[in-house]
């Protein structure tokens, strides 16, 4: 049976694979192999959360193996479970800091949230943790293109930071809260008469 389902998901029969998995997992609900085809089958078909539960349930039953994790952290990001996706990650890399691709997959989901400067430190680590010469080519290009979108992005302030200093504090922030402060107040006061007040 397992054959049949390896098979079938080596062809592309995503649903049979479905099918034939679920079966093989009715006879042995714990066999790693079947929850990962599974889940593999499922992420075929995008059910992202289907995906997931497969991916978590062959992690827990074989939790060395870092594909399981990798592949559980990747469902749920596509699931729109960001911060639980990267939760897994950190999960992992507390277990195996060393994982190349989890250091990968973490920084690459960085880059789409915009958290650029965690997007290079796990860019960077996995640069230390041994890879193969396409993966160290394949990271130093994701590098050097953020790299030209950092030049040809205008900067722009941590408002947010900018927002907690004390408008007293005499810097520039202060100054233009003065200044919307004097422009609120003049739409506010009445128009005068021509001539002055009677």
């Amino acid at each position: 049976m397992m054959q049949q389902a390896r098979e079938q998901l080596q062809d592309g029969r995503f649903e049979e694979a479905v099918e034939t998995f679920s079966a093989a997992l009715a006879l042995r609900a714990r066999e790693p192999e079947a929850l990962r085809g599974r889940g593999l089958a499922h992420a075929q078909l995008q059910q992202w959360a289907s995906a997931a539960a497969d991916f978590s349930l062959a992690k827990d039953a074989a939790p060395e193996d870092p594909d399981n994790w990798i592949d559980w952290a990747n469902s749920l990001a596509m699931d729109h479970q960001t911060y639980q996706a990267i939760d897994a990650f950190e999960a992992l890399l507390a277990r195996q800091p060393d994982c190349l691709r989890a250091h990968l997959e973490l920084g690459r989901l960085y880059l789409r949230l915009g958290t650029i400067p965690k997007a290079r430190q796990h860019l960077q680590q996995a640069l230390t943790c041994r890879p193969t010469g396409a993966q160290r080519q394949a990271i130093t290009a994701i590098l050097q293109e953020q790299d030209r979108l950092d030049r040809n992005r205008y900067y722009r302030p941590d408002f947010e930071a900018l927002n907690r200093q004390p408008a007293a504090s005499g810097g520039w922030v202060g100054r233009i809260r003065q200044f919307l402060g004097q422009l609120s107040s003049r739409r506010t006061k009445p128009p005068q008469p021509p001539g002055g007040s009677a």
